[in-house]
């Protein structure tokens, strides 16, 4: 994901034949080749595997900048491997967080093949943006586990072909700071600050600080993550976490998004940050031999420790509902998430496999880093992915906890604010 949460207007650009009227404009793009829906959708299930694909389709795929060099050679294998096709794949710069803000705005401009964090499906799909899986649903269901397919599932269709699971967890500098002092927020702010040192965390994004209220039993749309009405962020378990939240920074937390964190992590100022696996490998370089990882620290609530409680995710290839190349798409898209290129996306990416098979190869169990992501999995819930969940991630939802820990928001404020956050949560998305 990047994997971040970050709900923002991103580059829209698919150069291909079918999509001409996109113009110039689109950058880090790379086309490799060999030399009616509901039609399309019962003309792609009924075809066997043998047959299935259209002739010189042209294919437009969408991945993450980080990205890029991976999925060009994939791209080009797919093409190989369907030389009698004659494929034409073009790999645009789309990042998973903010595709579906892209897709949104423009169904048939976006790409025939993209990758988004599953929450976003319920909202794709009844934006009538999402192709149903119709040939290897199957595939799926066998090869990958069972969280994966419910995650690739929206009102009992399976859309999805999964790629990755996340979660954020903690990086730190072992240096500064022990296996011990990490256990706890209070005990590694302390030791930080004593040390003149600050820890990091992303205060700007939901991903990453809506687990702090999850912890102490708060609820986003209920037990399951799909009551429209079940969230609980004006309880008072929330204003507990809220009133907690307000006296981070003073404590030494600091608010460093992903980027920022690599710089000060490499110049000793940062000695630890929550986020993902997808920066494992920039923060090994940035602190060196005192790279270590952990699950996420415990928060003391109203006197009592809980466990930071994040979301577990998935990221979803996807095929466009509008796409000349249905089957041509189903492909590619089963082709990217095969056990064999996720091995790949692991070794060059580090992004954590949702296959079952790739998931338990000895690469990715003797990870240190991908051990530290499945102990915190174990304290981590599913992200609802019904369409409210846009509600959640705008920018004024986004805005309340930053706020918070900011100051901006007094304590004597916090309920009247929660209330109005989880009132905003329910309103009906339009479409």
């Amino acid at each position: 994901m990047t994997g971040k949460k970050i709900v923002s207007l991103g580059l829209v650009c698919a150069l291909t034949a079918s999509m001409a009227a996109m113009g110039t404009g689109c950058k880090n793009t790379t086309s490799t080749s060999s030399t009616g829906a509901s039609s399309q959708q019962s003309s792609a299930s009924s075809a066997t595997s043998s047959a299935l694909g259209e002739q010189g389709a042209k294919v437009t795929l969408w991945g993450s900048a980080d990205d890029q060099k991976m999925l060009k050679e994939l791209a080009g294998d797919f093409v190989k491997k369907y030389a009698d096709k004659k494929y034409t794949v073009t790999v645009n710069v789309q990042d998973e967080d903010k595709a579906q803000a892209a897709i949104l705005k423009d169904v048939d401009a976006a790409a025939d093949v993209f990758d988004v964090p599953h929450d976003q499906l319920g909202a794709l799909v009844e934006a009538g943006a999402c192709y149903p899986n119709t040939v290897f649903a199957k595939d799926v269901q066998a090869n990958d586990d069972a969280n994966a397919v419910q995650a690739s599932t929206y009102k009992g269709t399976l859309y999805g072909y999964p790629r990755s699971v996340q979660s954020i967890f903690l990086f730190y500098n072992k240096s500064v700071l022990s296996a011990d002092d990490v256990k706890t927020m209070d005990g590694m702010l302390k030791k930080a600050k004593g040390a003149g040192k600050s820890c990091g965390w992303d205060m700007t994004n939901l991903y990453d600080t809506a687990p702090f209220y999850l912890a102490n039993g708060v609820k986003l749309f209920g037990d399951k993550g799909t009551d429209v009405n079940g969230s609980t962020f004006n309880s008072p378990e929330a204003v507990a976490v809220a009133k907690y939240i307000s006296g981070l920074k003073a404590n030494g937390l600091k608010n460093v998004n992903d980027g920022d964190a690599e710089k000060l992590l490499k110049d000793g100022s940062l000695v630890a940050q929550a986020t993902g696996s997808w920066k494992s490998d920039a923060f090994k370089k940035a602190l060196g031999s005192n790279y270590a990882v952990a699950k996420l620290p415990t928060i003391n609530v109203g006197g009592a420790e809980k466990q930071i409680v994040s979301f577990a995710g998935y990221t979803l290839y996807l095929v466009n509902a509008h796409s000349k190349f249905p089957q041509a798409a189903m492909q590619l898209a089963e082709y990217l998430t095969e056990k064999d290129n996720q091995l790949k996306a692991f070794k060059d990416r580090k992004v954590v496999p949702a296959n079952k098979e790739a998931a338990s190869d000895s690469s990715v169990t003797g990870d240190e880093t991908v051990a530290a992501q499945l102990e915190q999995t174990k304290t981590s819930i599913p992200m609802p992915s019904i369409t409210q969940m846009t509600n959640f991630w705008s920018d004024s939802s986004m805005a309340y906890t930053k706020d918070i820990f900011e100051g901006k928001i007094k304590q004597a404020d916090i309920q009247t604010k929660l209330n109005a956050w989880n009132d905003s949560l329910k309103a009906t998305v339009k479409k």
